[in-house]
């Protein structure tokens, strides 16, 4: 709507209702009286957008707030079940599926080996799993949002198309039949963007401006302003993994050499010593010589390249992925690194570890499905 247009009272009813619906999202339980108050509504009218809200089943009410003398006030709250989204992370041997409810939980969670190919066999093995998780949770078509799908590589958006995979050794795949395989409206996104999505979701604000790397089997991530992923004018942007910090080093997946991914993804500290991520940290803790030793050089190397985007953007910087959650740990040890690295700066309060690692940091292109649906509440 122009904003020079005057609202109409039916324009104000659907903006109340989705007003109502967003606090309540965004709060983990909270009364009528508590809405009224922050929204600046009469009671009447919340109680009648709250039964609106109750006859669309997209809130419940659970229970009652702690009595401060009089009646106690009703909690209320986003029903996590009311509508649900796909998530479907493509790796190179295997297909983690996931669904999600309203509120970004995960209701539930299956993994299919699967090498990935362009065969029809291959698409035929993803859809089952999608049509499986569905039936799984016994949810209706119509409560299904979407699904999306999140692939290791770079995309061309416009034309769903993956341009250059070298994890999933894939270029110039073209995912118009397998979507077209998929009952659902879908979405694909790049793997590290979703994880920035995802963190940002359940971590940021709006007003947030930062950086988020993810470790993981790749080195990839996202600029995130006021909540967009800002892609770069080819789509390439958040590729830090491809940022040669030693020219002429160690061999990247990409075929160059020196890049920060050759020296920080998860292989480093599993798959090249052959041996997990749990062992390997395990053994580092216990001081181990040769893994310390490895760890020491590995943490060089992050500092090295966080200090290199750090500079080049001055904004908070996360770290994610699922080397993140080991790393935690050995926070101050990064910092140190940074602040001794840096010209500028004598703290390196800009850098968060994530979480990371679990579920949740591949359901960033699923909860875009979440935030349409909000959006769209009237």
């Amino acid at each position: 709507m122009d904003s020079s247009q005057k609202l109409t009272n039916t324009d104000v009813k659907k903006l109340n209702k989705n007003r109502i619906f967003r606090l309540i999202y965004n709060s983990d339980k909270i009364s009528r009286q508590e809405i009224a108050d922050q929204l600046g509504l009469s009671l009447p009218t919340v109680n009648q957008n709250l039964k609106m809200l109750m006859e669309d089943g997209l809130i419940e009410y659970v229970g009652n707030f702690t009595s401060t003398g009089g009646r106690r006030a009703q909690a209320i709250t986003i029903n996590n079940n009311a509508r649900k989204a796909i998530s479907v992370n493509i790796k190179a041997d295997y297909i983690n599926v996931d669904v999600v409810g309203l509120k970004g939980q995960i209701i539930y969670s299956m993994a299919v080996k699967a090498h990935f190919s362009k065969s029809s066999a291959y698409i035929e093995k993803l859809t089952d799993a999608v049509r499986h998780a569905v039936d799984y949770v016994g949810a209706d078509a119509d409560d299904i949002l979407g699904v999306g799908i999140t692939v290791p590589g770079i995309l061309d958006d416009e034309k769903q198309i993956l341009i250059s995979a070298p994890p999933l050794k894939a270029k110039d795949y073209d995912f118009t039949r397998l979507i077209s395989a998929i009952d659902y409206p879908v979405v694909v996104m790049n793997d590290a963007r979703a994880e920035a999505y995802a963190d940002h979701w359940f971590n940021g604000k709006p007003e947030d401006e930062k950086i988020y790397i993810m470790l993981g089997e790749g080195v990839g991530g996202a600029y995130i302003n006021a909540s967009a992923i800002r892609n770069g004018v080819h789509n390439r942007g958040g590729e830090f993994g491809h940022m040669v910090i030693h020219p002429g080093g160690k061999q990247c997946l990409c075929g160059k050499k020196g890049c920060f991914e050759a020296y920080v993804s998860e292989k480093v500290l599993s798959s090249e010593l052959d041996m997990t991520l749990d062992n390997f940290f395990e053994l580092a803790a216990q001081g181990n010589k040769n893994n310390s030793n490895v760890l020491d050089e590995y943490m060089d190397n992050l500092a090295l390249g966080i200090n290199n985007i750090y500079t080049m953007m001055d904004c908070d910087i996360v770290l994610g992925g699922t080397v993140a959650p080991y790393l935690k740990q050995y926070d101050d040890s990064i910092k140190e690194r940074l602040v001794n690295d840096y010209s500028f700066d004598t703290d390196a309060d800009y850098l968060r570890i994530s979480d990371g690692g679990g579920r949740k940091s591949g359901l960033g292109a699923a909860l875009s499905f979440v935030a349409r649906f909000i959006d769209g509440v009237e």
